[in-house]
């Protein structure tokens, strides 16, 4: 029992709704945002997989801990980051390429929309 009350009491702490509820927000949120949250996970796999690969190698930076001694941000913010929900910004993008000496994205590759306009150029 006291197990029991336990959970409860941990539950109502971290949410203040129904799980259910939080279930289907959290599908929602993932719904509306699958673009950049699928970016952001390619990204992730990146850079744990060059963290990785460079361990194999004996080269430097090779763990999280590593990576964000090299760009002066704490361990917490690389393991954001390697989670891949973060909305990471071109900057920390930039940042974490130099880092790594690896290219997270390529703007060059991207699939190109043609935007047509009503305006008619004189």
């Amino acid at each position: 029992m006291k197990q029991n009350n336990n959970l409860e009491n941990f539950l109502k702490l971290v949410s203040k709704e129904p799980p259910s509820e939080k279930i289907v927000k959290d599908i929602l949120f993932y719904e509306e945002n699958k673009e950049w949250l699928d970016r952001s996970a390619n990204i992730a796999i990146k850079i744990l997989s060059t963290l990785r690969h460079n361990r194999k190698e004996n080269r430097f930076p090779n763990t999280q801990k590593d990576l964000a001694e090299i760009m002066n941000i704490t361990p917490q913010q690389v393991n954001k980051m390697v989670k891949g929900t973060e909305n990471l910004t071109l900057e920390t993008i930039s940042r974490v390429e130099k880092a790594l000496d690896v290219q997270l994205i390529d703007v060059h590759n991207e699939p190109k929309k043609v935007v047509h306009d009503e305006m008619e150029l004189v």
